[in-house]
């Protein structure tokens, strides 16, 4: 009597094959699912750029760390619309700050992230509307607490060679535009910057250096010393290209002597840069002669010129030569001095700054002196329209005070840079050029809390993964056959089975 097929051997242990085969493979459809929704839900990803892109740093948490008060992160899109990896600028870069403000909603809990689709949805945005010029599109990102608001594009958190070319972009800076963000609605004992008025000062071309303290954190004001104080929440002191001097000891009263504010402001650990135009230094009386007690002087009426390091066909735009980090001054750079090619610094029309004494200056004979920038040996001075000697000579120098407190040390700093020009828009908005980093520098150098100049930029112009061929090989190795093993097992445990029943 034939044996029935469904009752054979053959049908028994295949169909126990094929429906273990498609319980596998089911399982592996379904673990795949639950294990990515928890990826994206837990952010377990693993960051595998050399500048760590997609990791929030240590500096980020130390800053948001002081920062208590409820901060609302709305992103104009969907989710997923947000994570796509496709071509294009709108759909690969929102990802990017998404994933930024993701980890900081996991590290804080005042922190939080939504994302509303603003197309589906335009009235939830309507309150974020600040002015009639504001404009929220699906790759908008709006930062808010207790009713302060700030709407930012998508482009703001990245870094341009050509700000008009999209194309350029090169590096991630969401970090520190998006904390910046965070500081700017809660207030968060936010340092302030103070630009002085009243003597010629041209403050719409130091608007650039305005909105870079901006970016690091910083409130700006301006006060005319002659009437204004200086509160103890300032930071820095900004004196940008005057024309004409500061009041000291002749001021009227007592209450109008500028030069005196400053030395207070001094004394009590500030920070003050000075960008001068050697046309008017000669104006300059009575903040030159403040300035020797810093040990530094301005030479009026004479330019460095550079026919080898210039960037222009009349010499005048110098390639400034970096000191070695071991000095004071380098030390403020000693980053971009560690690469390989460091980029330019550019300072056009800088005058010479004489550097009077290196160290033991001062009452307490605590001040040193050491330059930042220098021109190159091949550049010469011209005084009047006439070149008169040869030498390498101070662009930017830094001063510093240091007085013990406690058995703590605490610091004054005095910054003076040779020409407005190293603030230059085309030199700070130009990632070609290292005046932005160096200005950051000093920025962070007043040291009395942490501001944003300790963020950098995360470049990505390299998008290869950045493993070495051994680990590659091994991963290639390990996914290759990891499979076929696991199939080649059950198969052979199916095999045993049905040889020993």
């Amino acid at each position: 009597m034939k044996k029935n097929f469904f009752q054979s051997r053959k049908f028994k242990y295949g169909s126990a094959a094929t429906v273990f085969t498609i319980a596998f493979v089911a399982f592996i459809v379904i673990f795949n699912i639950v294990f990515t929704a928890l990826a994206d839900k837990y952010l377990w990803r693993t960051d595998m750029t050399a500048d760590k892109v997609f990791t929030l740093s240590d500096e980020a948490r130390d800053i948001m760390s002081d920062i208590k008060n409820e901060v609302n992160i709305y992103f104009a899109a969907e989710a997923g619309d947000l994570m796509r990896m496709t071509t294009g600028y709108d759909n690969v870069y929102p990802r990017y700050v998404y994933t930024t403000a993701l980890q900081l909603e996991k590290e804080f809990e005042n922190v939080n992230v939504e994302c509303v689709d603003v197309v589906k949805n335009p009235s939830f945005f309507r309150e974020f509307y600040t002015t009639t010029a504001t404009t929220i599109t699906n790759t908008s990102v709006v930062v808010e607490s207790n009713g302060e608001v700030r709407v930012f594009a998508l482009n703001s958190f990245f870094t341009y060679n050509d700000t008009s070319n999209l194309d350029t972009c090169w590096a991630y800076s969401g970090e520190k535009k998006l904390i910046s963000g965070i500081m700017q609605v809660t207030q968060t004992d936010t340092p302030k910057v103070v630009f002085t008025t009243e003597h010629g000062e041209d403050l719409v071309a130091a608007t650039p250096l305005a909105n870079l303290f901006v970016d690091n954190g910083f409130t700006i004001e301006i006060a005319d010393l002659t009437k204004d104080t200086l509160d103890s929440d300032c930071r820095i002191l900004v004196i940008y290209n005057p024309m004409y001097d500061f009041l000291g000891m002749e001021a009227e009263e007592e209450s109008g002597n500028e030069i005196a504010k400053i030395d207070k402001f001094l004394d009590e650990y500030g920070c003050l840069l000075v960008f001068c135009d050697a046309e008017y230094t000669e104006n300059l009386t009575n903040l030159n002669e403040y300035l020797e007690e810093w040990g530094i002087s301005y030479t009026a009426d004479t330019y460095i010129q550079d026919a080898d390091h210039s960037m222009t066909i009349d010499n005048y735009s110098i390639i400034a030569e970096y000191q070695q980090s071991s000095t004071l001054g380098g030390s403020l750079y000693k980053d971009l001095n560690s690469l390989l090619t460091p980029p330019k610094a550019i300072i056009r029309n800088s005058a010479p700054i004489d550097i009077l004494w290196e160290s033991g200056g001062g009452l307490s004979g605590s001040r040193m002196v050491s330059p930042v920038l220098k021109s190159y040996s091949t550049s010469q001075l011209v005084e009047n329209g006439t070149p008169t000697e040869t030498g390498s000579y101070n662009m930017v120098t830094l001063s510093q005070e240091s007085v013990i407190e406690n058995n703590e040390y605490f610091y004054s700093y005095v910054f003076a840079f040779g020409s407005p020009t190293f603030a230059n828009q085309n030199y700070i908005e130009s990632n070609a050029y290292a005046n932005e980093d160096i200005l950051s520098a000093a920025m962070l150098a007043t040291g009395r809390e942490r501001v944003l100049a300790a963020l950098t930029l995360k470049p990505f112009d390299d998008n290869k993964i950045t493993i070495t061929k051994k680990e590659a090989n091994n991963w290639m190795f390990a996914m290759t056959l990891a499979l076929p093993v696991v199939l080649a097992g059950c198969g052979a445990f199916v095999v045993i089975r049905r040889k020993h029943s």
